[in-house]
């Protein structure tokens, strides 16, 4: 069940690996055929220990449930419940707190309607995950519990059309959607583009192009970046790596009060090592800096989070046990801030769930 869920993502042309202590399937690696239709859910709750922050908080990560089209010239998927958002840095919050995690993207978070004329072309219509970065929105599909900061700086869902190719070792998607969630305010053009010379490799580089004057929101108080994503898929044995290089800009604009072009650099590196079916141990490391200066009082200086010129070092350490459908894992994650707005962060994290 769990492979039908990672094959109705790959209809959205999502990048992002699915949190297993095993590597993903790859889609020619089944050996029974694709369901036509699929069910599966995820539910699952975490408790945290933060300092500085609240020594105890307990909460809902995933309690979702998706019903899957797999097959046929009309496809689709819709996924709905609630969910959380953990992420390295930044204060937890219910997951149906005002202003964050279920109410961002509310309790469909994705849906889509797909027309599938061969093997090689799909056109989709929704509410679609994101295309950029190695991480995706859900605890339930990372190899980490907590997103990392870089995460923080992308696109998560947007609202609109998307065309993907395949064809053999290479792979194309664009969309034209809501960008950063601005509905009617701002439209932007993403795309992702991938070569995989090997099976265990893949290349893949990503853009979000939004218009410079698009106004910021809940979801993203910038939201006219224009982001450029890199990343590498490599599989080596047991080991995986998910590097990737964030690079990300803010145009001037009159209207936002963004007096001067403003950027940000992040870099990342995943790994992930499955000691078997049912243990594993994944690691993230990160860095995210703001270019401008701290005394930048441009509207648009902060894209990282901690305030102009501010930059942070992460580090998280995920073990996972997985016994069939259950699943138990910990995040040890430790923030390190330079000319920040807040202070350093460790974390203890753990969260126990089901998949099926």
């Amino acid at each position: 069940m769990l492979y039908a869920l990672l094959l109705a993502a790959s209809l959205d042309a999502s990048p992002s690996p699915a949190a297993s202590s095993t590597p993903a399937p790859s889609p020619t690696s089944s050996a029974t055929p694709t369901p036509k239709y699929s069910f599966d859910g995820a539910f699952s709750g975490y408790a945290a220990t933060t300092n500085p922050g609240a020594m105890g908080f307990a909460n809902v990560s995933n309690a979702m449930l998706t019903l899957t089209k797999n097959t046929g010239t009309i496809r689709g998927t819709v996924t709905v419940g609630a969910y959380s958002f953990p992420t390295v840095g930044l204060p937890l919050v219910s997951a149906t707190a005002p202003g964050a995690n279920t109410n961002l993207y509310g309790w469909v978070p994705t849906y889509s309607l797909s027309y599938v004329p061969n093997s090689n072309v799909t056109l989709s219509a929704g509410q679609l995950p994101s295309l950029m970065g190695q991480e995706s929105g859900f605890t339930w599909q990372d190899i980490n519990i907590q997103r990392g900061l870089v995460w923080t700086a992308e696109t998560t869902f947007s609202r609109g059309l998307r065309l993907a190719y395949v064809n053999g070792k290479i792979s194309g998607t664009l969309g034209y959607d809501d960008g950063y969630y601005s509905g009617n305010s701002g439209r932007a053009l993403e795309g992702l583009f991938g070569w995989a010379p090997t099976a265990n490799t893949n290349w893949q580089f990503g853009f979000t192009l939004p218009g410079a004057n698009t106004p910021g929101n809940v979801t993203a108080s910038v939201a006219n970046k224009r982001e450029y994503d890199f990343m590498l898929t490599q599989q080596y044995g047991k080991l995986q790596l998910l590097p990737y290089v964030l690079l990300v800009e803010s145009p001037a604009s009159e209207v936002r009060g963004y007096t001067q072009a403003e950027s940000a650099t992040g870099l990342a590196l995943l790994a992930n090592w499955a000691f078997s079916s049912a243990y594993g141990l994944a690691v993230r490391v990160e860095s995210f800096d703001n270019a401008s200066a701290t005394t930048d009082t441009s509207l648009n200086a902060d894209l990282v989070g901690f305030g102009p010129g501010s930059g942070a070092t992460t580090w998280t350490i995920t073990p996972t046990w997985r016994p069939g459908p259950f699943f138990v894992r910990v995040d040890f994650s430790n923030v390190a801030l330079r000319n920040a707005t807040v202070s350093n962060q460790t974390r203890i994290l753990g969260e126990v769930g089901v998949q099926f």
